[in-house]
């Protein structure tokens, strides 16, 4: 990768991306009001499944075929898998969070000029919108999947540090450890085909559902 490749994903896996990720939990909250995640332990453990039935089984695999899409700017392929993603999001949080944070970093892109490569759908989700950000900066597309893949564990590990809490130092060690996890959870998602494609994780589902009615919340449902 080129120095202006990786200058550009660090850029599009931040943190500060003014998006507004930091204002969800994607259901860790819930899990962590009900005792399921209690401490350092519960949430490797948490991270560790939803990297690996989770985003490895169906955010991650749609991505790439995105990111292939906004580089041969193949409007038809880019318009199906952004449908078949927003489908699969199987609480209406989930698919909110989807939506909202599509529509922010399709507002911040198009202020840089930075998406004429692909016609974006109008309800592009955030996945869509990360693969065509860094398909048009010229970032390839398995650095961008890790970057995605980064960006969402280090908001988890923030989500818990405000919801356990959990201490800074326990959260930098569970996310250096996932970075072990990552490159063959990537390795498996580029191998599946389109029907193997989906995400098995029931219990990032029930909690997302719990926490829509939860009665304190610190995140967005």
């Amino acid at each position: 990768m080129h120095d202006r490749q990786l200058l550009s994903l660090l850029y599009l896996a931040s943190p500060t991306l003014p998006i507004g990720a930091f204002a969800y939990s994607q259901g860790l909250a819930s899990a962590i009001e009900l005792g399921w995640v209690a401490d350092e332990a519960g949430l490797n453990r948490w991270m560790r499944g939803v990297l690996v039935h989770g985003l490895g089984g169906l955010d991650l695999p749609v991505l790439l075929r995105l990111h292939r899409a906004a580089e041969v700017g193949d409007d038809k392929n880019f318009a199906h898998w952004n449908d078949f993603l927003l489908a699969s999001r199987e609480t209406y949080e989930l698919l909110q969070e989807e939506l909202r944070l599509g529509e922010t970093l399709r507002r911040l892109m198009d202020g840089h000029g930075l998406l004429g490569g692909v016609e974006l759908p109008a309800d592009a989700g955030y996945t869509a919108l990360f693969a065509a950000s860094a398909a048009a900066l010229g970032v390839e597309a398995r650095p961008a999947a890790l970057g995605f893949a980064w960006t969402w564990a280090e908001n988890q590990a923030a989500a818990a540090c405000k919801a356990i809490p959990l201490g800074q130092t326990a959260a930098q060690r569970i996310l250096m450890g996932l970075t072990g996890d990552m490159e063959p959870v990537l390795d498996r998602a580029e191998s599946l085909d389109d029907h193997e494609i989906g995400a098995t994780a029931p219990g990032l589902v029930l909690a997302s559902s719990l926490h829509e009615t939860q009665y304190s919340r610190l995140f967005r449902s």
